[in-house]
């Protein structure tokens, strides 16, 4: 498939309608077609056959293009250098948070080799760049918050994020309410002694109370430890 056919395909499966409405919730958001995510993800596998080229043919002009870009490198086959190579390279031109989490979310791989993409990823949430923070985030609060010992060194990567930008201070506490969702007693013990800045402390208890998961008696707890303005 060359550019001129995929754009075809895009501008056929384009939602006027839909664009101005999600456009809406993507600050900066790049001119958007319209193309909903799950078709997107569908032509995404199609590219992925051939990531190299399919990487090298996308321009990122659109919402779209800049969404299959990232879609590509979380499908693709390939070894962990590999992989590890297309996201990379990637990170640079991720710049809003629906590419961040839809690319982050679909990189299930990542679960299953934590030795290896553990490190890399809190490397990652330790930059200074918003989207590159963010990615590593959420990659470990979507493939690593499950198991109990992965689950404490998120915590502990949360705390160390520097990157003031919102979409990372976002991203620091949705990591922690996953966390603190699945192991109250740790998040109520971890949430009490955090050196979080106090609108992130926050937006973190807020969080895990939306979880449902909880007690009511849990939620009352996590309720207690927010931190006056």
């Amino acid at each position: 498939m060359n550019h001129e056919q995929l754009m075809a395909r895009l501008n056929e499966l384009a939602e006027p309608e839909y664009a101005a409405f999600s456009s809406a919730l993507i600050p900066g958001c790049r001119p958007m077609l319209g193309v909903r995510i799950p078709a997107l993800r569908r032509l995404a596998k199609e590219l992925a056959r051939t990531p190299e080229e399919s990487l090298a043919m996308l321009t990122g002009a659109t919402f779209e293009e800049g969404m299959l870009r990232g879609l590509v490198c979380a499908c693709a086959k390939g070894d962990a250098a590999a992989r590890k190579a297309r996201l990379t390279a990637l990170l640079p031109h991720i710049d809003n948070w629906s590419i961040c989490d839809s690319t982050a979310a679909t990189c299930k791989f990542m679960a299953k080799e934590p030795e290896v993409w553990l490190p890399w990823l809190r490397e990652l949430a330790r930059s200074e760049a918003e989207f590159t923070a963010r990615f590593g985030l959420v990659c470990l609060l979507d493939h690593f918050t499950a198991d109990p010992e992965h689950r404490r060194m998120v915590l502990s990567v949360c705390g160390e994020v520097s990157c003031p930008a919102p979409y990372a201070r976002l991203a620091v506490a949705w990591a922690v309410s996953a966390a603190a969702a699945k192991e109250p007693a740790l998040g109520l013990v971890w949430l009490r002694q955090d050196t979080l800045d106090d609108a992130t402390h926050n937006k973190a208890v807020q969080k895990t109370c939306e979880s449902l998961r909880l007690t009511p008696a849990q939620k009352a707890a996590f309720r207690a430890l927010k931190r006056k303005p």
